[in-house]
């Protein structure tokens, strides 16, 4: 997330877990209405991810990120750019298939927990595609299966070292030296 999230990237954990909250498992369904019975109310009655929609769009409607402006939105212009990356699901974008995924896991008679998490997109090829892992266990101190949904990251240092110099760089490299 380093290109867009830039010096906001010490949040990238904080808005993580804030989806992870919302998506996660209800911890006791008498007492404690939440986590993915929320959710799965919620969409319900509102339809938050649809086809057709963006799961920018739909993240938007949950207010993720509110405390910090800046960092909101240059997640909401990452969730944007993920149209642009495939994903492990044949035909399928990076978008629109964090959006089928999550329909069809909340319209499921047994709706799994959602975990959200990130990789990087460096270590291997194939990496640059959002990752959809419809059953497993990602948080191993919970005894629940999740959908799995893992965005490609890129360090800032490397997303900015691989990018064109400025024109204003190049016209200074340019000079000769007096």
């Amino acid at each position: 997330m380093g290109f867009f999230m830039k010096e906001h990237d010490i949040h990238v954990g904080s808005l993580l877990d804030q989806l992870n909250v919302r998506f996660g498992p209800t911890p006791d369904k008498k007492t404690h209405f939440g986590g993915i019975d929320e959710m799965v109310a919620l969409q319900k009655e509102f339809k938050i991810f649809k086809k057709g929609r963006s799961f920018k769009t739909s993240v938007a409607v949950l207010n993720i990120g509110a405390s910090n402006a800046e960092a909101k939105n240059r997640l909401h212009d990452y969730f944007t750019n993920l149209s642009k990356h495939d994903s492990n699901v044949t035909g399928q974008n990076g978008d629109v298939a964090i959006v089928s995924a999550m329909v069809r896991n909340l319209a499921s008679k047994t709706p799994q927990p959602v975990f959200f998490t990130f990789h990087d997109m460096r270590a291997e090829k194939g990496n640059t595609r959002v990752l959809i892992t419809e059953k497993g266990r990602p948080v191993p101190y919970f005894d629940h299966d999740y959908l799995t949904i893992s965005f490609p990251t890129l360090p800032v240092k490397t997303a900015t070292s691989s990018a064109k110099p400025s024109a204003k760089k190049a016209k200074a490299a340019k000079k000769p030296a007096k």
